[in-house]
C-alpha cells in the first residue's frame, strides 16, 4: 500500500534517519533522504525522542567501514537539521509501558509509537519487525510505502 507524503510532520524512527548516513546496502536510502529534504524545505517537521539520537549514532558506529569522524559529522548534521527532540516524561513512560505490553514490543520501540500518538503525527519507520508487530496500528507508516513527489 502506498501513502502520499503529505503529513505536516513525522515521528522519525532511527531506522529511517540512519539511512541518511549509512550508504552501503541501504534499501530506500533515496526515499529517506527525500523525507529529510522535505524537512529542510519546511514542508514537514521531523520529531524523535531524545534517545533516538543515540540510536542513530549507534547505527552509524556499527555500520561497515565506519570511522569516528563519520559519527561526528552525522551528529553535526543532525544538530543543524533542528529536529524536534522530545524528552521522556512520566506520562509518556506510562503510555510507553502500556504499548510495549499490548503489542509485545521493546520499550524503546514503544516510545516512538507513544510519541507519535502524543504529537498526532505518524511514526515513519523502516523496521520491518516493528511493522509486523504493529500491523493494524494506523499511526505506523512504512518508509517504503511512502510516495514523495520529488525524490533526490
Amino acid at each position: 500500500m502506498t501513502v502520499a507524503a503529505y503529513h505536516q510532520g513525522y515521528v522519525l524512527d532511527a531506522s529511517v534517519a540512519a539511512k541518511w548516513f549509512v550508504r552501503q546496502g541501504e534499501a530506500d536510502r533515496e526515499l529517506a533522504l527525500s523525507i529529510r529534504d522535505r524537512h529542510t524545505s519546511g514542508l514537514c517537521k521531523l520529531i524523535l525522542p531524545e534517545f533516538g539520537l543515540l540510536e542513530i549514532a549507534n547505527a552509524i558506529r556499527y555500520s561497515a567501514r565506519a570511522k569516528e569522524a563519520d559519527v561526528a559529522s552525522a551528529l553535526d548534521l543532525l544538530h543543524d537539521l533542528h529536529l524536534e527532540i522530545h524528552q521522556t516524561s512520566w506520562d509518556l513512560l506510562r503510555k510507553v509501558n502500556a504499548i510495549a505490553w499490548a503489542y509485545r514490543i521493546a520499550v524503546y520501540d514503544a516510545t516512538y509509537i507513544a510519541l507519535a500518538e502524543v504529537v498526532g503525527f505518524p511514526l515513519l519507520t523502516a523496521d520491518e519487525g516493528l511493522l509486523k508487530k504493529m500491523k493494524g496500528h494506523s499511526i505506523v507508516l512504512r518508509l517504503r510505502d511512502l510516495v514523495v513527489a520529488e525524490r533526490r
